[in-house]
């Protein structure tokens, strides 16, 4: 009988330093009520091909029992569907993201490449001109305006993205310590790319004045 290609791999290699430092940082993630965690760390095990850690085996036995018992889904210390706490994470990466590239933008014109696309089609039109941004504030806003009427799931809310939401996200320290999410996580639940939001194949003069 001949052997399917799944079962021809070979045994399952342990992880390396850096792997299990990973590990580890889902493993504490999931504790955290993070429950993005365990899909982090089922992709970096199928795409190494790394053997499963007991926490992650222990928590899929355990989300697959509850649902073959009916159980309702919920994440501990949590107290809100997944899906919802998972779409809120995406929002919160975006709108970090999008202030950080901001910022970046106004300290160097030349790096406007990972700006939302609005913003690259506003500095095109001229709408915001760069020698005006004089502070913190002036970022938040063009980062504002750079997210407006985005939603991240079809059916979903539009993403709430004011400077003072934008300002209350990056002060948020303990969002920081999660490890950031992937685009392959976000097409498992029907939600955007982060990465199809920004930036543009429009051309942009880095030396507008």
């Amino acid at each position: 009988m001949m052997i399917s290609e799944p079962l021809a791999r070979t045994t399952a290699l342990q992880p390396d330093e850096a792997s299990a430092g990973l590990l580890s940082e889902f493993k504490k993630a999931a504790v955290r009520g993070d429950p993005t965690a365990l899909y982090q760390a089922l992709i970096l095990c199928g795409d190494h091909q790394l053997a499963m850690p007991d926490w992650l085996v222990d928590h899929l036995l355990k989300l697959t029992a509850d649902f073959h018992l009916g159980k309702k889904p919920s994440w501990k210390g949590v107290g809100k569907r997944p899906l919802i706490v998972i779409r809120r994470r995406f929002e919160n990466e975006v709108r970090r993201r999008a202030v950080i590239a901001v910022r970046a933008w106004v300290k160097d014109k030349s790096k406007y490449q990972d700006m939302p696309t609005p913003c690259i089609r506003a500095w095109n039109r001229q709408d915001y001109l760069h020698c005006e941004f004089q502070n913190d504030g002036d970022a938040l806003e063009f980062a504002s305006l750079g997210l407006r009427g985005i939603k991240l799931q079809a059916d979903g809310p539009t993403m709430k993205c004011s400077p003072r939401t934008l300002r209350r996200v990056m002060e948020d320290k303990n969002a920081a310590q999660l490890p950031k999410l992937s685009g392959r996580i976000a097409s498992v639940f029907g939600l955007v790319d982060p990465d199809d939001l920004f930036g543009s194949d429009e051309p942009l003069n880095p030396n507008l004045k």
